[in-house]
This record gives structure tokens, sequence and C-alpha cells, in this order.
């Protein structure tokens, strides 16, 4: 059984051309569930990142699966490195993207934001990790100090051309354009 890897909450932010890419929406329901249950028990149903035991676990009693992925912005491609199960918060705090865009439209509210980016940084604080830039600014906002490093923002790339790899397969972007793209965040985000 694999122990806590921290590192995993430090994982880079998902290229706005690849949001929705991945193995979740690829394989379907049935078959995501199937994986999750199985990454679950293959880490005695303990969180990844923070090494809490799922009956234990902040806001829920129970782990999510997580992709994690390299991004090459060279390249323009994001593979596919592992599963893992995180509980919500780690989670959370992960797409820290989407929790902006939550707390935004109040689906989560200051305090439910505060206990989640506390509990992350208080896990990377074990390795010295870096705090994702979208985090940070989270914290900045909320008042929370860390005093850990902050990992560099990404680079600007072009929208067109990028790939997710997973299981020797490409997958292009959903969205053709920027534009494209902002209104299925806007539609999404009031659909909740």
């Amino acid at each position: 059984m694999p122990g806590p890897l921290p590192e995993i909450l430090e994982q880079p932010v998902i290229p706005p051309p690849l949001h929705g890419v991945n193995p979740r929406t690829i394989m379907g329901r049935a078959d995501w569930d199937r994986m999750r249950r199985a990454v679950c028990a293959r880490h005695g149903y303990r969180c990844a990142a923070c090494g809490v035991a799922s009956r234990q676990a902040l806001f829920f009693p129970r782990l999510e699966a997580h992709e994690r992925f390299s991004v090459d912005y060279r390249a323009l491609q994001m593979h596919l490195i592992g599963i893992e199960p995180l509980c919500h918060a780690c989670h959370s705090f992960v797409h820290g993207g989407l929790m902006e865009v939550r707390i935004a439209t109040r689906q989560m509210s200051r305090e439910t934001a505060i206990t989640i980016l506390s509990h992350g940084v208080s896990v990377l604080s074990e390795t010295r990790g870096k705090v994702p830039v979208v985090a940070d600014k989270l914290c900045r906002a909320l008042g929370i100090r860390h005093g850990l490093a902050v990992a560099p923002m990404p680079p600007r790339t072009p929208w067109k051309g990028w790939r997710m790899r997973w299981e020797g397969r490409d997958y292009a972007s959903p969205y053709p354009s920027e534009a494209d793209w902002r209104r299925a965040m806007r539609a999404r985000s009031v659909s909740g």
C-alpha cells in the first residue's frame, strides 16, 4: 500500500483547452466507478495525499478518484501519470480554479474554502512543497498565510494544438476557441 504523497497537491494547472478532457469522461460513469473503487482499495481506503482514512475525512466520509497529470507546455500535451484516491479537502485544493468559481458563485462558503486551503497548506508544509498558484491566490484573498514557496505561473500557450495523451491515444480539446471555453465555463457555473 503506497504511503501519503503530499506532492499530489502540487499538480500543475490543467490547461484551459483541456478542461473536461479526462479518463473519467472518456470511460463513462460505470467504468470510472469500478476504477475508483479499485484505486481506493489499493491505497487502503486512505487519501493518497494526506493519509486520512476515508471514514475520518473532512466534509464527506468517502474518497474521490483524482487523475494526476504531467503537463508539457512546449509540446502542448498533458499525460496521465496516475489515478489516486483523495479526500474531498485534498481534491478541492488540487482543483483550486474550480474552488475559485464555486466561491464566486456562492456554491462554497468562505469558511469551507478556508478549511480546505488550510488543510492543503498543512499537508504541503510537511514536505515543504510548493503551493499551486491558484491556491496561493485564494489563500491571499482569504487571509491565509503559509510561508511556503509558490509554484510558478504556467506559460501562455496557443489555444489550438493541446492534447491529452492516455493509453496510447490523443484526445483534443472540446473547445475550438477560448471564447467557446468561456461560454461553457459560464454555463457550467450557472448550472452548478
